[in-house]
């Protein structure tokens, strides 16, 4: 998983998150053969780490002056 960043956890552990070389987010999502069950929270605190992840990530795209 992510070298560079922290890696995020959610859903007890079965959903991670994290920026992968300063290129793309990564979102793992892993609970065996079984769809992962998440509350409106769970779902709520995911949307929020995507959008700041996407936000640093935008950062890091800008182009250099």
């Amino acid at each position: 998983m992510g070298t560079d960043e922290q890696i995020q956890k959610f859903a007890g552990g079965e959903v991670y998150l994290w920026l992968e070389q300063e290129s793309s987010i990564q979102l793992k999502a892993v609970s065996g053969s079984d769809p992962i069950e998440l509350t409106a929270n769970e779902a709520r605190k995911i949307a929020a780490a995507l959008i700041e992840t996407a936000d640093r990530l935008d950062v890091i795209d800008l182009p250099k002056h």
